[in-house]
């Protein structure tokens, strides 16, 4: 196969575990019951008809761990695939790895979503983890392929380290699953990723879940920074003074951010002393090498890639940074809100504000992800799908933390389905969303059976 054929099984096994997801989600209650599929999912506080929040009850929060984990793990290795893909095909790699990557990430996805909906063995779960491992192989050797390049640029480095940097992430998150082969071990850590739940200062003494914290955030923010990065060599960077601090700011950035984050693991929580400036360093400088790339026609798929990748580094900033930001400062003390964020009184908010922390960082790798793959369709109709997509990215995700922090504190509400700003904002900025994903999905099809054709015929 060519990378172009694994891209479209990234882009097709994506759209199916994203709408999979979709489909378990509380306003589509009605609809699973119709076809078949459960009308609840155990474990959550309230599963009747409203967002999911951890319950406190250990038994119910285990359930509710169980497929978060997996089905984050499952999305996460299909967009990893996704990107070496495309890394694959930009570089002109050998694809026999990317096979290898293939089978790994259907062994993640079929174990995952099995072990989690429908049946909770031993082997579904072993499935899962050995499909990691194969996925980890598969990228060490893509690695060792890029290593081998001659002719390195700058840019290239930058990429280089970001894997780097994520195989150590992975490596961490290894050695976070194997410890529940220690029963007492997995007692005490799932105790302390339910009490984190609600507040993280009582997991802060566990040193498994603080190896699995600084492996969270290192490994989305480094994911993130790959597929930017990736996204600029594709557009081409203009050469000058700038384009060469940005990259180094990119580099440093990246390297410090990740380094710190993993030694969370022995440091705890005074790691984000330097966390946060190196995160800070990384994301000024991904804004400022979005602003150092060719100029394209925004009509022209590569124009709006060119654009996401602006737009979406300002809107890191002020839909990301700033509001995380405003809720650390207030977590202990009532500076913006009144009570603090860690009240009692809204002991699901945290939770909540991180579970949208979270989905708008995932939502923007797979969308730059959606359009650096419509580069190859080079039409104005792909164009168009590209900036629908792009109208609903940044609608969901500015008005999202308006749903968080805009609303008064108090107790959980049973169905917030009925806020103002899911209703008239959020939701109808994932339906753009969808709409633009479709028409991308059919369109990138189109080209690659043409594509497909024409070799045949010559």
């Amino acid at each position: 196969m060519r990378a172009e054929h694994h891209m479209l099984i990234a882009f097709t096994v994506a759209v199916v575990i994203i709408g999979f997801g979709v489909l378990l989600s509380p306003p589509f209650k009605d609809f699973r019951k119709l076809v078949g599929m459960p009308e609840e999912l155990p474990g959550a506080r309230y599963s009747n008809g409203a967002a999911e929040i951890i319950n406190s009850n250990p038994e119910m929060a285990e359930l509710f761990l169980t497929r978060v984990t997996h089905y984050y793990h499952a999305i996460f290795v299909i967009l990893i695939y996704g990107t070496i893909a495309l890394i694959v095909r930009q570089y002109g790699l050998n694809v026999d790895a990317l096979n290898l990557m293939l089978l790994g990430t259907l062994m993640v996805v079929i174990g995952a979503i099995t072990y989690s909906y429908i049946e909770h063995t031993f082997f579904w779960h072993g499935l899962f983890v050995a499909g990691l491992a194969v996925a980890f192989s598969a990228s060490l050797l893509i690695l060792f392929a890029l290593l081998r390049l001659q002719g390195k640029s700058l840019l290239d480095w930058a990429i280089i380290v970001a894997g780097i940097l994520l195989l150590g992430g992975a490596l961490i998150g290894g050695w976070v699953g194997s410890s529940f082969i220690d029963h007492s071990t997995a007692e005490s850590f799932l105790e302390s990723k339910i009490q984190s739940r609600f507040n993280p200062d009582f997991a802060e003494e566990n040193v498994v879940w603080r190896a699995m914290t600084g492996h969270l955030h290192a490994m989305i923010a480094l994911s993130l920074a790959l597929i930017f990065l990736i996204s600029v060599k594709m557009l081409d960077v203009k050469p000058g003074r700038w384009t060469e601090i940005s990259t180094y700011a990119v580099i440093f950035g990246e390297t410090v951010m990740a380094l710190a984050s993993y030694a969370v693991w022995f440091f705890g929580k005074t790691a984000h002393l330097i966390i946060t400036p190196a995160a800070l360093t990384l994301i000024f400088g991904t804004l400022m090498l979005s602003f150092k790339t060719a100029s394209y026609d925004i009509k022209s798929p590569n124009g709006v890639l060119n654009w996401c990748l602006k737009l979406g580094n300002i809107w890191i900033w002020a839909f990301v940074a700033i509001p995380g930001a405003i809720v650390a400062i207030s977590l202990r003390k009532p500076r913006f809100f009144n009570p603090e964020f860690r009240a009692e009184v809204w002991d699901w908010a945290e939770l909540a504000y991180n579970i949208g922390h979270w989905h708008i960082l995932l939502v923007f790798w797979g969308t730059v992800l959606l359009l650096a793959y419509l580069t190859m369709t080079k039409s104005k109709i792909a164009a168009l799908a590209g900036w629908i997509t792009i109208a609903g990215l940044l609608l969901a995700t500015s008005t999202i933390n308006l749903y968080m922090l805009a609303n008064p504190a108090q107790p959980y509400t049973p169905n917030p389905y009925n806020n103002f700003w899911l209703q008239y904002f959020v939701e109808p900025g994932l339906g753009l969303m969808t709409v633009g994903i479709i028409l991308s999905y059919y369109l990138f099809l189109r080209t690659l059976k043409a594509t497909l054709k024409a070799k045949l015929e010559n």
